[in-house]
């Protein structure tokens, strides 16, 4: 066989593997879970609950 068929041919096959395992991906359908795409949005730590002037030990001071 010449190099052009043998790498035709290689072609071919390779365009067959794909296309089959394109299929059976297709009917087997997606395997790992749905991914979220949105993030949580965070306050930043301002937001806390209970008195604003309160300290961190939760004792209150003159503000």
């Amino acid at each position: 066989m010449r190099v052009t068929t043998k790498l035709g041919l290689y072609a071919l096959g390779l365009v067959v593997v794909f296309a089959a395992m394109f299929g059976v991906g297709s009917w087997v359908g997606p395997v790992l879970p749905a991914q979220q795409d949105h993030v949580e949005e965070t306050t930043g730590g301002g937001d806390h609950p209970g008195p604003r002037d309160a300290d961190h030990d939760g004792e209150e001071h003159d503000g």
